[in-house]
């Protein structure tokens, strides 16, 4: 086994391990009613405050069809607002409703405390080496970004 192939399967390994841990696969993330995907969504839009729907879709690497349609419901339900622009009838900007800001602080509040519930157990070197791991992780594969 080459050294590509062996930290391809170490990558799957660990993805297999992190999503499952944490919950990443249930279609209801954190016992919302929101998915996964759902909820990167409207925190992106959170992040980046008034964004170009087209961003959101490269910002994730989403099809932008499935995300007009999540998009299309979060307007429905109130949680963005989508605008055309002026300047290019072609871009629509989403932002986030006042009722879409509590639902992403909610989910956030509830992803903090379920990753502190992870780490709980582990001391501060512990923690501190985690963090090293996950930078390392971030440099090496970020590389091209």
């Amino acid at each position: 086994m080459s050294g590509y192939d062996k930290t391809v399967n170490e990558i799957r390994k660990f993805n297999r391990f992190y999503s499952a841990s944490m919950g990443f696969l249930n279609s209801d993330y954190l016992d919302t009613a929101y998915s996964l995907v759902e909820s990167r969504i409207l925190f992106e839009i959170k992040i980046h405050g008034n964004c170009i729907q087209k961003d959101i879709a490269t910002n994730l690497s989403i099809d932008k069809s499935y995300l007009s349609r999540i998009l299309k419901r979060f307007d429905k339900n109130g949680l963005v607002e989508k605008v055309k622009s002026d300047k290019d009838k072609r871009a629509t900007y989403i932002s986030l409703t006042e009722k879409g800001t509590v639902e992403i602080e909610k989910l956030i509040e509830l992803t903090n405390n379920q990753t502190k519930a992870k780490i709980g157990k582990l001391t501060f070197d512990e923690c501190n080496a985690l963090c090293n791991a996950i930078n390392i992780v971030i440099s090496l594969l970020g590389k091209e970004e």
